[in-house]
């Protein structure tokens, strides 16, 4: 049985799936699963002959799945599969839930 890749998924949802369980630095950093499924969608060596206007070019005419496609398909995924949350995922969600003041409001 041949190993799935990233060229064998047909939707984005499946192929963010597969490299946010491929690798796990792109659950909390866009940047680097933005670049990571360009690098796929496009293959090594083609993306090593580009230029980065021809980058660009594609992008523009939307050779290339758009960036805040990317990005929903992660939110929805981590959303439910609390597995594929980043290890900041918990310090972050914690922090938030503190108040930055505490107001006491004093009854006469």
């Amino acid at each position: 049985m041949k190993k799935e890749s990233f060229i064998d998924l047909e939707t984005v949802g499946d192929r963010v799936l597969f490299l946010l369980k491929t690798f796990p630095q792109t659950r909390e950093n866009d940047s680097q699963l933005i670049a990571t499924y360009i690098l796929n969608e496009c293959g090594v060596v083609e993306i090593g002959e580009m230029t980065a206007l021809d980058l660009l070019a594609k992008m523009a005419n939307s050779k290339l799945t758009p960036p805040a496609t990317i990005i929903r398909a992660r939110q929805e995924i981590q959303k439910n599969n609390d597995e594929l949350k980043g290890a900041e995922f918990g310090k972050r969600k914690k922090a938030t839930n503190v108040p930055l003041f505490k107001v006491n409001i004093r009854e006469d």
